[in-house]
């Protein structure tokens, strides 16, 4: 993952920054096939009408966005997201100092509707899309591609994810609750509202301090 600390507890406003009257962007992740991409925008900045060639996640990490697609408006405030379908017409307008993640999945025959376990065109509550069982480790893919994957976990106190390596660098953001997470031999607590990138090819596990639920992005650049 490109411009991510790794190995290293971070916060999206060390990497996206806000900057009045302007917009920064922060590049993630980027291939032939999809993008991922942090924005910061000042207070009443705006990005101008675009057409979704694919799909588009917007996931607003803080502040407040309004999202005018289709003729519609509609407002994404912290931990909540959009997923825009192909041909839509859309611009983004921040009501105050703002953070989103952009994941853009390119129109190609082989990943059309790629989104497909939660609501297209509507505002959601990302960590509501998912639901905690006793004693359990809970998942849901939301894309699943041999170069890119997304998905939702929300795992009990005392719960664990094995020790294990990934060939692609896996960017975690815990929604709820916190958890330890352990790279090579060290340990990291992660709470709420912060991520850790745990490197591709470098043994890793997860604890459930708290019960916890994460959005988990796994990138595999140039496959």
């Amino acid at each position: 993952m490109r411009d991510l600390p790794k190995n290293s507890v971070f916060k999206w406003d060390q990497v996206a920054v806000t900057l009045a009257d302007s917009i920064t962007s922060t590049a993630v992740a980027e291939t032939d096939y999809y993008d991922i991409t942090a924005f910061g925008l000042g207070k009443s900045e705006s990005i101008s009408t675009e057409i979704v060639h694919g799909e588009k996640l917007i996931y607003c990490v803080k502040g407040e966005l309004d999202i005018i697609f289709n003729n519609q408006q509609t407002k994404l405030k912290a931990e909540q997201l959009i997923i825009l379908d192909d041909q839509t017409y859309h611009s983004i307008l921040a009501q105050d100092p703002s953070i989103f993640q952009q994941y853009y999945i390119y129109n190609k025959e082989e990943c059309k509707q790629m989104i497909n376990k939660i609501p297209h065109n509507q505002t959601i509550d990302l960590a509501e899309q998912i639901e905690h069982v006793p004693n359990k480790k809970v998942s849901k893919a939301l894309i699943q591609r041999k170069d890119l994957t997304l998905s939702l976990f929300a795992i009990d106190e005392g719960q664990q994810i094995a020790r294990h390596t990934s060939n692609g660098d896996a960017l975690v953001q815990i929604l709820e609750g916190e958890a330890l997470i352990t790279i090579d031999q060290t340990a990291y607590s992660v709470k709420a509202g912060e991520s850790i990138v745990m490197p591709a090819e470098v043994p890793h596990a997860l604890e459930a301090i708290t019960a916890y639920k994460m959005l988990l992005t796994v990138v595999k650049e140039g496959e």
